[in-house]
C-alpha cells in the first residue's frame, strides 16, 4: 500500500513525458552543402532533358541527404517521365514516409498508379488526397479528372482473329 501513491505518480510521469514527444512534429533538417549542389545539378539537367543525368545527380544528392522528401519527389517525377510507374510509385512513397502531409506527394503518386493501370488505388490515394485538404485543391482536382478520363483496364482476354491455325498431325 505504501508504493502505491509512488508508483501511480511515476506511471503519470512516465505517460506524460512519452506522450509529448509524440506531438511534436520533428522537422526535416536542411540538407548538406553538398547535397544542395547536387540537386541543383539535377534540376539543371532535367531543366535540359536529359533526365539519365538528372537522375545521377538526384541519387548522388539522395546519398548526402536520406532525409529530404525534395529529393524523393524529383526522383519520382524523372521515373514518370521515363514511363517507370512503379518506380515512381516507390518514390512518392519514401517521400509521404517522411512527409505524410505532402498533398503533391499523394497526387503524384494517384498519378503514377494511373499511369500503371490501378485504377482503384489511384481512387483510393484521391480519397486520402481530399482528406487532406480542408478545401477546394488543384492537385485533388487534377487528380479526379485524370481518373474521370483514364480508359477502364481489360478485364478479359481480347480475342485475336487473325491468328496462324495449327493443325495436328
Amino acid at each position: 500500500m505504501r508504493f502505491t501513491p509512488a508508483s501511480i505518480l511515476l506511471a503519470s510521469a512516465l505517460a506524460l513525458s512519452a506522450s509529448s514527444g509524440f506531438s511534436q512534429q520533428s522537422a526535416t533538417p536542411a540538407p548538406s552543402p553538398r547535397a544542395v549542389e547536387w540537386m541543383a545539378k539535377g534540376k539543371a539537367a532535367a531543366d535540359a532533358g536529359d533526365l539519365t543525368k538528372a537522375r545521377d545527380a538526384y541519387e548522388t544528392a539522395l546519398l548526402l541527404a536520406p532525409d529530404q522528401p525534395g529529393i524523393f519527389m524529383s526522383l519520382a517525377k524523372i521515373a514518370r517521365a521515363q514511363k517507370l510507374p512503379g518506380k515512381a510509385i516507390r518514390y512518392y512513397g519514401r517521400a509521404l514516409d517522411l512527409e505524410p502531409g505532402n498533398q503533391a506527394a499523394l497526387q503524384g503518386e494517384g498519378l503514377a498508379m494511373l499511369d500503371k493501370g490501378a485504377v482503384e488505388s489511384a481512387r483510393e490515394t484521391l480519397a486520402k488526397l481530399r482528406l487532406l485538404c480542408e478545401t477546394q485543391c488543384a492537385s485533388a482536382d487534377q487528380l479526379a479528372s485524370a481518373i474521370a478520363t483514364t480508359k477502364p483496364p481489360v478485364t478479359t482476354a481480347e480475342a485475336v482473329t487473325n491468328a496462324p491455325k495449327v493443325e495436328q498431325q
